[in-house]
């Protein structure tokens, strides 16, 4: 019984790690071209992987982690059987705002009051 237990715990903690890396990727985009105008570089990058989808996959959680959304592929090689891919992170999405100011409301003006 314990170690049905044990495995059932070790199964969701790996199932969770895979999620949360898919869910990385999904935002960011692996592109050859460069990023819009608006975006700016937030690093350089670089990954390794056993086959070009690893290592493209890896430099999508990479940028991630540097809080970028975009990926300019500069580099894809297969060399002595691991695939190495390089490229430049970019945050290109804006912020949601937290909060709108509130609007400002002008003093009630009392008309003049003539002394007679």
């Amino acid at each position: 019984m314990k170690h049905k237990v044990i495995l059932m715990i070790a199964g969701a903690l790996v199932f969770s790690g895979c999620g949360s890396t898919s869910q990385k990727m999904t935002h960011v985009q692996l592109m050859k071209n460069d990023p819009p105008a608006e975006c700016r570089m937030v690093g350089d990058i670089q990954s390794e992987g056993d086959d070009m989808n690893e290592a493209k996959n890896e430099l999508r959680v990479k940028a991630d982690e540097l809080g970028g959304d975009y990926v300019r592929l500069d580099a894809l090689d297969m060399s002595g059987g691991d695939a190495i891919a390089a490229g430049a992170a970019f945050k290109c999405q804006q912020p949601e705002p937290t909060a709108l100011p509130e609007p400002t409301v002008p003093p009630k003006v009392e008309p003049d009051k003539t002394i007679e």
